[in-house]
């Protein structure tokens, strides 16, 4: 048989197997919870089926189909096994599946292990050789992207065919893409097809102009992290420590150090960088990744140690830790004279196996998130957490059975009447976690509750009252927090930003986290305060959140309203203007 001839068998071989795919996911979706119910034989059967056959198309092309079939099937097995396990966790396992986690450590099961199957198949013992499970896992990659965008153009060209046929009235295209199973099988097909093409054209589709294209990027981020490091000194850590946007954001710097240095040591020391540009850079980001790592791991723990865990905040602690891992390793083997690449290749094929084990952890028991919550915030409320601090109606409806084990627990020791059992018996009825935490509308005045700045400034009598309940309501919980100092975590500035107005204008500072607030700006109308938009920071062109540190800054007097094209609140480097 001729290479063209083969080539057609393989095209055709490959697209016929991706159609299959599609229809069998179809029936998995579709036909077999119809057919079974919701319950969980239903759930494994699905995630079995769609795990083997996401798996068998990451692996086809590299691994013969036969094998990849055998491979698909070992690694699907064991890790729906995991995911059936974990849907113990709550009533239905649907409400596992909505909650993410587990689904995400399902997912990461099936699709990193993959580049350790395709360089095992394709050499023995190939799985420890780091040049062939870098090519593995880049050409995954590749391969993955260039099938959805081929399934993307197809379904833009039918699509478009459609509208054009459809012109002269004919409607052929849109009766058969209405068929069922028609999408599945058309997706499944065109990517059979592009991953076969992929595989033929693979000395030219290859990952090598991808890996060029980023190492562009290790410069520019090293520059970025110096600076955010150099300027920490000067600013403080207020902003970072307790938020877990601010983790999330460390977090993401550090994974894209990770991945930028990893295209800078390539697959072996040959294909490395080697001019001193880049060599250093790669070098140099590597101990620096040390610090947004672990001050993304620290953010995190603060937030737990003020707030107790949750499911999120577990994942969260979990990322951090892996990335700090990272870095800690990253930085030691850079530190060393000789043979630094070969050590960081070490540490990426350690930690792929690592971080395989802790997301088969986190489908067991071993790495329980809901549990792990539930146990934390039922000691915060042991240890006298206001209700409304405590996550009731989260560990009533969204932290599985452990959650709803935890509550009644919780409702068993707590006094009938007090404000806790009345908290739990609104977590239990309420629908959602707003109507849970909507307040009850209420005539209760608020006036006097938020101190005023300057010394001596004053509001007419219930200037407050007039703000919607959920405004008032957000207020008094800012004013019940309390800063480093004691003051309480909120404050409004009264003055004539506006000189031929005719009654004084109001900006609030209220706190939403230990180390952030909220900026609203008001306006006195007929005695009452009506909340209004487009507060300006002439310094830096918006404004909406401010330091917590500001409110302590106006406490203490360390402001001023100045003139600017009009009166401006100056504090903190900013320029407010309501």
């Amino acid at each position: 048989m001729s290479a063209t001839s083969e080539t057609a068998v393989a095209r055709m071989t490959y697209t016929l197997v991706g159609a299959v795919i599609g229809l069998c996911a179809y029936l998995l979706i579709e036909i077999v919870p119809d057919a079974l119910g919701a319950g969980r034989l239903s759930f494994w059967i699905v995630s079995l089926g769609l795990g083997f056959f996401a798996v068998l198309l990451g692996l086809m092309g590299p691994v013969r189909l036969p094998a990849a079939a055998g491979a698909a099937l070992a690694l699907a097995l064991p890790a729906s096994l995991l995911f059936l396990w974990a849907s113990f966790r709550a009533e239905t396992p649907g409400d596992v599946v909505e909650g993410g986690y587990a689904l995400l450590a399902y997912c990461y099961l099936l699709s990193i292990p993959v580049p350790f199957i395709v360089a095992r198949l394709q050499h023995h013992g190939g799985w420890r050789h780091y040049g062939l499970l870098f090519d593995a896992a880049w050409e995954l990659v590749v391969r993955i992207a260039s099938a959805v965008l081929f399934a993307l153009v197809v379904w833009a060209v039918l699509l478009l065919s459609d509208q054009l046929l459809q012109l002269v009235g004919l409607g052929v295209i849109g009766d058969l893409i209405a068929l069922e199973p028609a999408p599945f099988v058309i997706t499944g097909a065109a990517l059979g097809l592009s991953l076969a093409i992929v595989f033929e054209l693979r000395d030219y589709v290859s990952p090598f102009l991808v890996i060029q294209l980023l190492r562009v990027f290790l410069p520019p981020l090293l520059l970025v992290v110096a600076i955010f490091i150099a300027a920490l000194p000067l600013r403080g850590l207020g902003s970072l420590f307790g938020q877990l946007s601010a983790a999330a954001i460390l977090m993401g710097v550090t994974l894209a150090g990770v991945t930028l240095i990893t295209t800078a040591v390539h697959r072996d020391d040959p294909q490395s960088v080697h001019g001193p540009l880049m060599t250093g850079a790669a070098r140099m980001l590597g101990l620096l990744l040390v610090v947004p790592a672990l001050l993304a791991l620290w953010a995190v723990w603060l937030r737990v140690d003020q707030y107790g865990l949750t499911p999120h905040r577990v994942a969260a602690l979990v990322a951090a830790g892996i990335l700090s891992i990272y870095a800690i390793g990253y930085a030691g083997a850079v530190l060393r004279q000789d043979a630094w690449r070969a050590a960081l290749r070490r540490i990426n094929r350690l930690m792929a196996l690592v971080t395989i084990g802790v997301a088969a952890a986190w489908l067991t028991p071993l790495l329980n998130a809901e549990r792990l919550a539930t146990a934390s915030q039922l000691a915060r409320a042991e240890a006298g957490a206001a209700p409304e601090d405590l996550p009731l109606w989260e560990l009533a409806h969204e932290w599985g059975r452990a959650g709803a084990e935890g509550l009644a627990a919780l409702e068993e020791t707590t006094e009938p009447g007090s404000p806790l059992a009345e908290r739990i018996a609104a977590a239990r009825t309420s629908e959602s976690d707003w109507d849970y935490r909507r307040p009850a509308r209420s005539d209760e005045s608020i006036a006097g509750l938020v101190p005023l700045r300057p010394a001596g400034a004053e509001l007419p009598d219930g200037a407050l009252d007039g703000l919607p309940d959920y405004e008032r309501d957000f207020i008094r919980r800012a004013c019940a927090q309390r800063l480093a100092g004691g003051n309480p975590g909120c404050v409004m500035v009264v003055g004539a930003f506006e000189q031929e107005a005719a009654e004084a204008q109001v900006i609030g500072f209220f706190m939403v986290s230990p180390a952030q607030a909220v900026i609203q700006s008001y306006a006195l109308v007929d005695g009452a305060l009506e909340s209004r938009s487009g507060l300006r920071d002439l310094s830096r062109r918006s404004a909406a959140t401010a330091r917590a540190q500001t409110l302590t800054d106006i406490f203490e007097g360390r402001f001023e309203i100045a003139p600017a094209r009009r009166q401006v609140l100056e504090v903190d480097d900013m320029r407010l203007m309501p």
